[in-house]
């Protein structure tokens, strides 16, 4: 099942709450409408960027949608409903940057997710010999996820997206892209925020002994490590 996901930035001078409450209304009731799409997640990042990778990546929220299939996901794209949201974008946002990844089927409903958001520390081109071995490597994050997971009292579940490689990024002339676009996004769900947060400080600067241990796994595969709450909104 395609999947992409948008990393935004919201509009620069708009309050927060402004942001949050216009995305998941306005926003939202446009992309209600966008064809082909199954499942569609807002993920609001709540305000604290303290610890791991702080200040990486502008992103205040992230879009997740899943499609029926692959022949729909250019028609959205190319809808009068893609073409709302567009003129709408400018009212909330300065930035927007996305793409297709390779995940799984939707998962159930996560109110809370810790977000690790990354870069593969050699190019995450299967062509490239310096990237030759990436389904190993993919496997591996796999491993380590299911693994820290299990350390995390509550978890629900964790998801993996991997940025398709070479493919084309969604951006938008009027509003800033992200220069790094992070390349592994992993989610671990929570039912409640406390959860979320305690499995995050485990891997802050607040705790370097236990953030040590914990990304002992993937040090060598990634780089760029940037760890961020977030509240999910179900909009379809």
């Amino acid at each position: 099942m395609p999947k992409r996901i948008t990393y935004l930035e919201k509009r620069d001078g708009l309050a927060r709450e402004a942001f949050r409450a216009h995305w998941s209304n306005t926003h939202a009731e446009i992309a209600r409408a966008l064809p082909g799409v199954t499942d569609y997640r807002q993920n609001y990042l709540l305000e604290s960027e303290l610890g791991l990778g702080a200040g990486l990546y502008r992103v205040d929220g992230i879009v997740e949608l899943w499609f029926t299939d692959d022949d729909v996901v250019q028609a959205g794209c190319d809808s009068a409903v893609a073409d709302r949201l567009i003129v709408d974008e400018q009212e909330f946002l300065s930035g927007l940057t996305g793409g297709p990844v390779n995940a799984g089927t939707p998962h159930p409903a996560w109110p809370f997710k810790l977000w690790v958001l990354a870069r593969w520390r050699n190019a995450a081109d299967a062509d490239d010999p310096a990237h030759a071995n990436v389904e190993a490597d993919v496997a591996a994050v796999e491993r380590w996820a299911d693994q820290l997971s299990g350390t995390f009292d509550g978890a629900l579940g964790w998801g993996l997206n991997v940025l398709v490689p070479g493919a084309d990024l969604l951006v938008r002339a009027a509003l800033r892209r992200e220069d790094q676009i992070p390349e592994v996004a992993i989610s671990f769900g929570f039912a409640d925020e406390a959860a979320a947060r305690t499995a995050a400080a485990a891997l802050t600067d607040h705790q370097p002994d236990q953030a040590a241990g914990h990304l002992d796994g993937v040090r060598h595969l990634l780089t760029g490590l940037y760890a961020r709450v977030a509240e999910e909104l179900v909009i379809i």
